[in-house]
Formats: C-alpha cells, sequence, structure tokens
C-alpha cells in the first residue's frame, strides 16, 4: 500500500501541474506515464495495489472475445474515458454538467458498454457518487472525498496502462490469436512483457509438437473414438518416420520439434480456396508428410494406390491390394470463406459452423467432435479443402 500511496501522490501532482498549464483531463505526463509503465510491467501485482478490482475488470472485459488485440483498444479508451469522468469531478466539483451522465449518450452506447459489462460500468460510476436515478441517467448523489477521487482516477490510469502492455503481448504474438485467459495467466506469472512473450511461445510450441494423431488414420478407426472427451487433439499431418503410434503422440516432449525437417508447422491458409496442386499446395503437402516416398503422401497426392518405399515405381506390384477407402470429407453449405468450423460429423462426413441448424441436428442424432481450438478447427478445414481438391481432380472432365 505504500508504494500504491506515493503513487497516488505523484498522480495528483501531475495532475494539478497540469491544470496549473492550462491542460486539464487525464494524465499525459510524459515521464509519469513511462515511469509507471515501466514499473507495472515489472510488477503485474501493482495493478491491484492502484485498483483492488482492476485485475477483475480486465478479465471480464476481456471475456468471450474471440481477439484480445481490438478489445484491449477498446478497454483502454473506457478506462480513460472513466479516468476523465474522476478527474473532472476532482478539479471542476462546481460545474453542474458533469453532475450527470446520460447512459444514451454517444460516448456510453459507442465506447463504455461495449468495452464492459452494465454492472462494471455501474459500479465504476458509483465509485465517483453516481447512482442510477432512472434507465437513462446516471446522477451525482454524493460527491467523494478530493483524495478519493485521485485514488479512483489513479486506478483507472493504472487499468489503462495495462492494456497497453497487454496489447503489446499480442502485437509481439502476431499473427497468432491469444485466448484471454491464456493472455492474463502468462502476464499474471511471467510479469515482463518479454517473459510473457517467451512463455506464450514455449506454450505453442509445446502444442503443435504434442499432438501426433493423423486425421486420416484417425478416421479409420471409427467414429466412436471421436466422442471421447479425453481424446488427444487430431492434428492434420503426422510424422511418418516417427515410431510412435498416433495414441503416443501426445506425449511427445516440445523439444522433439526440433528434430523435424521443417523447423516448424506451415500455417494452414483458408483465403484461396482452390490452390494450385502442381505448385504450392503440392509442396506443403509433400513436406508435411515426410516427402514424396512416404504411403500416405503418396495417397494424397492423387498416386492412386499406396506406394512402398524402396519398390521400384515403374513395375506393378506382385500382389496388388487394394488401398483402405479413406472418407472424404466436405464443408457444408453454413461455412462460407473465412469462416472455421465448429463440428465435424463423421457420420454425413461434413463440417459445420457453430450456428449451423444442419451441425446441431448432426450432434444429436450422428456421430462426430466438436473442435474447440482454433488450430483444431484451421487443421480440419485444410484437411477438408484437401479433400475436396483431390475429389475434383479425380473428377471425370467434359
Amino acid at each position: 500500500m505504500c508504494a500504491g500511496s506515493a503513487l497516488r501522490e505523484e498522480y495528483r501532482r501531475c495532475l494539478e501541474r497540469e491544470f496549473r498549464r492550462g491542460r486539464a483531463g487525464a494524465c499525459s505526463d510524459p515521464s509519469f506515464v513511462e515511469r509507471l509503465r515501466q514499473r507495472m510491467g515489472l510488477e503485474p501485482a501493482l495493478l491491484g495495489a492502484l485498483q483492488e478490482d482492476g485485475p477483475a475488470l480486465l478479465a471480464r472485459g476481456l471475456r468471450g472475445r474471440p481477439d484480445p488485440g481490438p478489445a484491449l483498444q477498446g478497454l483502454a479508451v473506457a478506462f480513460q474515458l472513466l479516468e476523465l469522468a474522476a478527474v473532472n469531478l476532482y478539479l471542476f466539483p462546481w460545474r453542474r454538467e458533469f453532475g450527470t451522465v446520460q447512459t444514451f449518450s454517444g460516448t456510453y452506447v459507442h465506447w463504455l458498454r461495449p468495452a464492459l459489462p452494465e454492472a462494471d460500468l455501474l459500479r465504476s460510476f458509483g465509485r465517483l457518487g453516481y447512482e442510477r436515478r432512472d434507465p437513462h441517467r446516471l446522477v451525482i448523489s454524493r460527491l467523494p472525498p478530493g483524495p478519493e477521487l485521485v485514488a479512483t482516477a489513479c486506478g483507472f490510469f493504472a487499468c489503462r496502462l495495462e492494456c497497453e502492455i497487454l496489447a503489446e503481448v499480442v502485437r509481439r504474438l502476431q499473427p497468432r490469436r491469444l485466448r484471454p485467459e491464456e493472455l492474463l495467466e502468462a502476464r499474471r506469472l511471467a510479469g515482463k512483457v518479454e517473459a510473457c512473450v517467451e512463455m506464450l511461445q514455449q506454450r505453442e510450441a509445446a502444442a503443435d509438437c504434442g499432438d501426433g494423431m493423423d486425421l486420416y488414420q484417425e478416421m479409420l478407426a471409427g467414429p466412436e473414438d471421436t466422442r471421447r472427451e479425453d481424446a488427444a487433439t487430431p492434428v492434420l499431418w503426422r510424422d511418418p518416420g516417427s515410431p510412435q503410434g498416433a495414441q503416443d503422440g501426445p506425449r511427445r516432449g516440445w523439444d522433439h520439434c526440433r528434430d523435424s525437417k521443417s523447423g516448424q508447422e506451415p500455417v494452414p491458409s483458408t483465403s484461396n480456396p482452390n490452390p494450385d496442386t502442381s505448385s504450392s499446395s503440392r509442396f506443403f503437402l509433400e513436406e508435411e508428410l515426410g516427402g514424396a516416398s512416404s504411403p500416405l503422401s503418396a495417397l494424397a497426392l492423387g498416386s492412386g494406390r499406396l506406394q512402398v518405399p524402396g519398390e521400384p515405381q515403374d513395375l506393378p506390384p506382385a500382389a496388388p491390394q487394394e488401398a483402405p477407402e479413406l472418407p472424404c470429407y466436405q464443408l457444408h453449405s453454413c461455412l462460407h470463406r473465412g469462416g472455421l468450423p465448429s463440428y465435424c460429423c463423421t457420420t454425413c462426413q461434413q463440417l459445420h459452423a457453430s450456428a449451423c441448424a444442419a451441425g446441431q441436428a448432426c450432434r444429436s442424432r450422428h456421430h462426430g467432435q466438436e473442435l474447440r481450438s482454433e488450430r483444431q478447427q484451421r487443421l480440419w478445414l485444410q484437411r477438408t479443402e484437401v479433400d475436396m481438391l483431390l475429389a475434383d481432380g479425380s473428377s471425370p472432365r467434359s
């Protein structure tokens, strides 16, 4: 608390110094802003010392947001507006226009309400002495003392800086899209921006190399296994040279990723639904499937049969055996370009979006699995696009 009291006092002096210079508003002193930002970067717990419910406000503001980057920008603006409201009451307690907040105003509707839950907004304005008078107005019922207003304004100011720190972590990890929960956990455990970035990168590498299942081989095992809650997250391609089976894949440590040929897994692209099989897509499949000599790569690239390593390819096998027929998946009409599937129906062999009525029917009547993580969704989308591409390539042309 001593550190918090000293910072609040320095914040008050900055406000009054800027006010004497003719500038009234949220704190904008560059030296103080930078000092506090650096200190908060090293001490994540400082946010709670300056604003007791600050971490909870951030968590609720980010909850359910698919992309924390834009959400953090909106939260930073909202906290700056709340800080400004507190500063106005501190510097101009006699001005009547600051005694009422119109909840139908553009600022409230377009900046505050989209960023924070309504209950948090009412609590935040309640700390400034406002209470709801009717559905459209918050009115000052009791003006808090000056030191209390300064402490509240400083707390909102700290929340704004925390948003900027978290946004820096998100920016450094682009184009990866973080979940708000993992971002906040990394900030709490690692602290500094660099340490947060390193922790999240290591976790991503461990997740990428920890999955060892093959969607094609997994489908041959039958749909009933996909309904198990403890089943490992499927991966589009498995290293054919690995001595481990699909069931042993999740036990691989993340250091094993350094032994692979490519070093890192290419990110599947959904922007081009019709890639050129003779160039980039073929190269992608060969790299991911372990080269042209891989049995699975031969099948995926449309050779017509499984190639056996070491067998002369210009001679037919002595006893040709028909390769097991692999399921060919399709994208349901509910999935538009750029959309990600949320459910894979192994009965219909189709991918569905989350709001698809047909997908809801499949969930209740058919076998399938939920695609929970974005990586899982993109891998299934890529696998299905390959299926559709191969199906189109093998169809007779008029």
